[in-house]
Parts: structure tokens; C-alpha cells; sequence
């Protein structure tokens, strides 16, 4: 005997509705887990270990956590200034690639925390570049090795020049600090790029 057309209805109804309920539960299964999952990833602030190296890092201070939301750990030094070499021996330093939907909204922000009185941002990845007065952008370019740097462009504030470095772990960008003058006739002077945390 079949079901009326009201019936029908009421099944069809009931049907959609367990469907819709087990798909939704599913569904926030499934995003719990994939959180959990990369939350214990190498890099991920719970995890506590590097995404190189799989070396330990201490809690990241709430200032860095809250301004970079998504970061992953990438490098970590302790006792470690890549700005300021004669106060290492309280300062922790941390580069983070920070989280963004497209890879072009990716930054890679060097943090400098002096032990909780206050964290310093700056770009890893990017250094700001004073040419010596006799040399130019052509110049710049054709001493600097493309396999290493790449020159982004100019600050038009303070005429520096906008270099973007391949290897940006806490040593390399100290010793591109010291070198890159010492090394390049064209280069007068090397200071980190800062960056501000969106508000």
C-alpha cells in the first residue's frame, strides 16, 4: 500500500532534515579534526618544535600571537638579537611565516621579544638598502647576485632601496647586516625593514 501525498511529503521532509543534520555533523567533525591536526604540525604555535628543523621553542608571547594570527614558526633562536647584537643575552627571536588565503599575502615577519617588556616586528625576508652616492639602482643590481637578492624597489620617503634576501634565518640577516657593506662597494648602509602588525 503506497503513502499518500501528504505522507510522502512528511517522509521527504523528515529525510532532507537527517541529511542536512548528519552532513553539518560530519562537516564540523571533520574541520575539528583538520584543526587539531595542524595545530600539532611542526611550526604551528601549540606544537612548540620549528617547521625547520623540528627544534624547540618556548610559549610564543600573546603580543605575537595576537599579531600574527596563523603564524608558523619557522626559525627560533634564544639569547639571539638579529637588531640589537649587544643585548642578546635577553632577547628571543622568532621568524614566522604569517598565515594568509593566497600565497602572495604571506609575510615573513622576524619578532624580537626582550623577555616580555616588548616585541619588535620587522620583515625577515626584506631589508631596507642605502646606495653610496656614486651608485644607482642599474648598479645595485649588477654587483648584487640575482641567485641571492632581488631589489623589490625604492622607499620614496627615505630613498632606501627595498632588497629581498633568498635565506632569512636569524644569522644570515645578522650577517647580512654586518657584511652586505663590507662585501658591496655600492652598498653604504643595511638596517632592517620594520613592520607594523595590522590593527
Amino acid at each position: 500500500m503506497g503513502l499518500n501525498k501528504k505522507d510522502r511529503r512528511i517522509s521527504i521532509w523528515i529525510g532532507i532534515i537527517i541529511g542536512v543534520t548528519l552532513s553539518s555533523m560530519l562537516f564540523r567533525y571533520a574541520i575539528k579534526d583538520k584543526n587539531e591536526r595542524s595545530s600539532m604540525r611542526p611550526g604551528s604555535y601549540d606544537s612548540n618544535v620549528t617547521a625547520v628543523g623540528n627544534l624547540p621553542f618556548p610559549e610564543i608571547p600573546k603580543l605575537i600571537k595576537d599579531s600574527i594570527p596563523r603564524g608558523l614558526v619557522l626559525h627560533f633562536e634564544n639569547n639571539f638579537s638579529v637588531s640589537r647584537t649587544h643585548e642578546t643575552n635577553c632577547t628571543d627571536c622568532w621568524i614566522i611565516e604569517s598565515g594568509g588565503v593566497l600565497r602572495s599575502e604571506r609575510l615573513f615577519i622576524l619578532a624580537e621579544n626582550n623577555r616580555g617588556a616588548k616585541v619588535d616586528f620587522y620583515r625577515a625576508s626584506e631589508l631596507y638598502i642605502t646606495a653610496t652616492e656614486s651608485c644607482d639602482l642599474k648598479d645595485l643590481e649588477k654587483e648584487l647576485p640575482e641567485d641571492n637578492f632581488r631589489i623589490l624597489g625604492q622607499n620614496k620617503k627615505t630613498l632606501e632601496y627595498i632588497l629581498q634576501v633568498k635565506e632569512f634565518y636569524p644569522d644570515k640577516l645578522r650577517e647580512f647586516l654586518q657584511q652586505l657593506p663590507i662585501q658591496f662597494r655600492s652598498i653604504k648602509q643595511v638596517r632592517l625593514y620594520p613592520w607594523l602588525p595590522p590593527h
